[in-house]
């Protein structure tokens, strides 16, 4: 080998090994220094933060980097980015979590395996809550889930089966609301946008909208004996018969344009 040939074949593996080493990027410098200001208090819920140009001036970069770091905060929810204006910082709400985990679940649950998963965490996570709804269910948690039941009962009387689908997406996910952690709401909402599409085509045959109500109403019942147990046996049947209807109608309409 010439040492010509040598130094271009050394030159070519330095140039992939520096190709290989990760700089760390400005903007995620600036953005840490602007996450512990408003974590600190520096920048309360409220107040603007100061210009991109005095942004700039302050950590001594380009506007790309200032602009990267403030997209990040709006995308955390930490502040409100509107054109020509200063961004203001907000209060931080689950929000922006909720949206990237609703699409996940969305995306997720078009495959077989990822369908099925996400039915056996949907009964883990639902016979849960029945059970603790049951111990700890108020007089106004019923009469929201009564109401919720009533209006069902009328969707389902006139026939308008999108509006009972929403409707009863609206009990479980009042049923988890009745728990009191956000976190969980996360949870159920993400459930909600996954199962409407599924849910509503499930439901264009009559008998499996009875058959909804009528499961609703079981759980409901044993809410209101405030009885653990059939909450939760309720909860687990009515997902169980839910399960095997979507995975009829709608899994293997799936399956056949794959």
């Amino acid at each position: 080998m010439t040492t010509t040939n040598a130094n271009n074949g050394s030159a070519e593996r330095l140039q992939g090994r520096r190709r290989s080493i990760q700089r760390p990027r400005v903007h995620v410098e600036v953005l840490s220094c602007l996450l512990e200001d408003i974590q600190s208090g520096v920048y309360q819920v409220g107040q603007k933060l100061p210009s991109e140009r005095e942004l700039m001036d302050e950590f001594g970069v380009g506007r790309p980097a200032v602009r990267e770091a403030l997209s990040a905060l709006a995308r955390m929810g930490l502040i409100e980015v509107s054109p020509g204006m200063r961004a203001r910082v907000c209060r931080l709400t689950l929000n922006p979590l909720l949206r990237e985990m609703r699409a996940t679940m969305e995306i997720y649950s078009s495959t077989n395996d990822g369908w099925r998963q996400m039915h056996d965490l949907r009964q883990f996570f639902e016979t849960a809550v029945a059970r603790h709804a049951a111990r700890h269910m108020t007089d106004e948690h019923l009469g929201e889930l009564e109401r919720i039941l009533q209006r069902q009962r009328a969707l389902l009387d006139n026939s308008e089966i999108r509006e009972f689908a929403e409707a009863d997406i609206d009990f479980h996910r009042y049923l988890v609301h009745c728990v009191s952690n956000s976190f969980l709401d996360i949870i159920s909402n993400g459930f909600s946008g996954w199962l409407i599409t599924p849910l509503y085509a499930s439901m264009q045959v009559r008998k499996q909208s009875e058959l909804a109500y009528k499961a609703h109403v079981r759980i409901y019942e044993a809410l209101q004996q405030r009885d653990a147990d059939a909450a939760e046996e309720a909860m687990r049947a009515h997902l169980g018969e839910m399960r095997g209807i979507y995975q009829v109608d709608v899994m293997s309409d799936t399956e056949k344009n794959r």
